[in-house]
């Protein structure tokens, strides 16, 4: 039987770590989800630039993360596509491989909701999927002890997994982008306005998870300096980190 409720968590994942795991498992339990997709895209829209890793590179060590956690898979649809990276058509992807009867629960940080007006075809993002807002924040987070420890499969405590420093927050959008204000919720209609566009309460959903400020900028900053990544990412990702050499100076291909 297919999975009902579906998750999809996007991302450069340059590398994937343990800021991207701790909240998505929060979100599985949270959302009741049946499978939780990582999404690593080939060519983001609103990043140009090449990612330091090749997308066979980064969708390896998404995979290798995602081995011991049982509700999580990898999907690789969007380093198969030709188009650019557009978080509408993996959705209309996963719409169409997940059938009529699924509910599908897009994935994404707080931060990033006063920027959807960037995102192409925005308009059509309620009709495929609900989404599920990460905290990016102290005021969303969950303060220490509320949501118990974060969950053993991932991380053995946040404390070890969360340097103190924050986080830089991997986003797909414009950086130039002049976005309209965003107010929190609108207590007249119970609904988020998202530049024109306004999501049903019900078509959003808050995911109360710890924070975790680790980004892939400092891990790569990190492995430049030769300085150690243990606790950031799954020892797996960081041996395969080791034994192909990536984020060094020159970093060798797949």
């Amino acid at each position: 039987m297919a999975p009902t409720r579906i998750g999809i968590l996007g991302g450069t994942f340059d590398p994937i770590h343990l800021g991207h795991l701790v909240p998505a498992e929060y979100a599985c339990g949270h959302l009741r989800l049946d499978r939780l997709y990582l999404v690593p895209s080939a060519a983001p829209v609103h990043r140009p630039r090449h990612a330091p890793a090749s997308p066979e590179h980064r969708l390896r060590m998404c995979e290798l993360a995602a081995e011991p956690l049982p509700r999580f898979a990898v999907s690789d649809c969007e380093i198969r596509r030709s188009e650019p990276s557009y978080t509408i058509l993996t959705l209309e992807h996963f719409a169409r491989t997940a059938g009529p009867d699924a509910t599908i629960f897009l994935l994404i940080g707080e931060d990033n909701l006063p920027l959807l007006h960037t995102w192409h075809r925005i308009a059509d993002l309620p009709q495929l999927a609900r989404l599920a807002i990460l905290p990016r924040s102290p005021r969303h987070g969950v303060a220490e002890g509320e949501a118990g420890p974060p969950p053993q499969s991932v991380i053995p405590s946040a404390a070890e997994a969360c340097p103190e420093r924050p986080e830089r927050a991997e986003r797909e959008s414009r950086r130039d982008a002049s976005p309209p204000a965003l107010s929190e919720r609108s207590e007249s209609n119970g609904s988020f306005p998202v530049s024109g566009l306004r999501f049903p309460d019900s078509d959003m959903v808050r995911i109360p998870s710890p924070l975790v400020p680790i980004s892939s900028t400092d891990i790569r900053r990190r492995i430049r300096d030769g300085r150690s990544i243990d606790g950031l990412v799954p020892a797996s990702v960081a041996d395969y980190i080791a034994r192909h050499g990536l984020y060094r100076a020159c970093a060798p291909s797949l």
